[in-house]
């Protein structure tokens, strides 16, 4: 008999002293709310293009010596020559404007009256007069100017229509023998002359493919971008728009209008590069309003829960308890399973479960409704019912209300650093995160998924 109440009371010490472990929670998914179709984001992309070596190819394109003469027998004949520079490009608003100096020559003659002779056709009844400008001293000076309107097609090609705006002999050619201004005719002449170099502009821009430097644009963008240790941003861009160019010296600014579909994933693995698509016709605001699909594993919720939680103590019922790890179960039916580890006068593991709920306004995630899983609840009835208390899951609910923006803070430090830098060779990418937000959040059976808004710049520089 005495040995009967030795082994009961031992058998309750140890009950005492052990550790608890429940069997973890059965997780049955059952999941039926329909994440909303993830809406297009509309990303801007600044773009900024050296056209130096465009105007050179175009200054190569286009004639640099034009003749031209016009023969009487009665009244004023001439022969000219004209030489241009190199043409000088510049940019001005929607218009590239070109000017061309050069140098010409006139050579003219000048019949008072002619008689038709018979047999011998017409002739100049007196000494023809000849004179001339630029010849026998330094050529005279003439300046030529155009200006272009050039667009984009859908298959990044630029479309040019290039008018002439003006003639001007600087050096005008003045012939005071038979009291004749010969600048008016040898400006007309040239004009008529160069109306064929409206035509030659117009070809050699047209030669000129941005779809190079939109691939190399297209290839930046597309590629997986290093957010450094919370994934890669993936802007899956679809589609692409194109603004009118504007043009400032030699340099032309346009605005690439992406469609994209923004994700993060903890990987690249299945990242296949897509080609550059034509151009669509797609209009947007400044900067970027991207709406990004977030799928983050348990294991970073786990982390911030345990950092909040572990260390934690209070007295239930003059017993000591003391939290430790936690981590995320899993998610069944929108439902969150969480396992605290305990010590203190008992120690071990129990399981509880909650559904989230997030506050879009004040970026706050909570577990209102945390209780004890059902067989955490057995084993503490058999062996600690003293744990069983709502003190624990008050505690538990109130550790677990957790304001998320300083970790957007953190992330949004992130995104800014990855979206600045060189992104290929000879393409650089600048941008900046000037707001980002949760709009809801969704748990799965082994990942949180989370769609984000952000508002920010973006900005390719080649």
């Amino acid at each position: 008999m005495k040995k009967l109440i030795l082994a009961g009371f031992s058998l309750a010490i140890l009950n005492s002293c052990g550790s608890i472990k429940p069997e973890a929670p059965e997780i049955e998914v059952k999941e039926t709310l329909e994440i909303p179709e993830q809406p297009v984001s509309i990303v801007k992309v600044p773009i900024k293009i050296d056209l130096a070596p465009y105007f050179e190819e175009t200054n190569k394109g286009v004639p640099k010596e034009f003749r031209g003469n016009e023969k009487k027998c009665e009244g004023v004949s001439y022969k000219y020559y004209f030489k241009r520079n190199p043409i000088e490009f510049k940019g001005k608003g929607s218009y590239l404007e070109y000017t061309v100096n050069g140098s010409y020559w006139m050579k003219l003659s000048y019949c008072p009256e002619c008689l038709s002779l018979l047999g011998a056709g017409t002739s100049c009844i007196s000494p023809v007069v000849k004179v001339s400008c630029g010849i026998g001293e330094p050529m005279r000076k003439m300046r030529v100017a155009f200006h272009s309107k050039i667009g984009v097609n859908e298959q990044y090609r630029l479309m040019s229509t290039t008018k002439l705006k003006e003639v001007k002999a600087i050096s005008p050619c003045k012939v005071t023998l038979f009291n004749y201004n010969a600048t008016g005719t040898l400006e007309k002449e040239v004009k008529k002359a160069l109306k064929s170099v409206e035509q030659d502009i117009d070809k050699a821009i047209e030669d000129i493919n941005l779809r190079p430097d939109m691939e190399l644009t297209w290839e930046a963008i597309e590629a997986p971008i290093d957010l450094e240790g919370y994934g890669y941003m993936f802007l899956n861009p679809k589609n692409v728009g194109m603004s009118s160019i504007r043009y400032k010296g030699d340099t032309a600014y346009l605005d690439a209008y992406l469609q994209a579909f923004p994700e993060i994933r903890l990987d690249t693995l299945g990242f296949k590069p897509t080609p550059l698509p034509n151009l669509s016709d797609i209009k947007v605001e400044n900067g970027f309003d991207v709406k990004m699909d977030i799928t983050a594993q348990y294991d970073s919720l786990s982390n911030i829960l345990t950092r909040d939680i572990s260390g934690m103590e209070t007295d239930v019922k003059g017993k000591k308890v003391i939290f430790g790890d936690v981590e995320i179960h899993g998610a069944a039916d929108h439902r969150l399973h969480i396992k605290v580890d305990f010590s203190g006068k008992k120690k071990g593991t129990i399981y509880l479960t909650g559904t989230p709920s997030f506050d879009a306004e004040k970026q706050r995630i909570s577990f209102p409704d945390l209780e004890f899983d059902v067989k955490t609840k057995s084993a503490l009835i058999k062996s600690a019912k003293w744990l069983f208390d709502k003190k624990i899951t008050n505690m538990l609910r109130d550790a677990a209300n957790m304001e998320l923006s300083e970790y957007l803070d953190e992330f949004k430090v992130t995104v800014d650093e990855s979206l600045n830098g060189e992104v290929d060779k000879g393409v650089l990418m600048n941008g900046a995160v000037e707001d980002i937000k949760i709009d809801f959040i969704y748990p799965r059976e082994d990942a949180l998924f989370m769609r984000i808004s952000s508002i920010g710049t973006l900005g390719i520089q080649m």
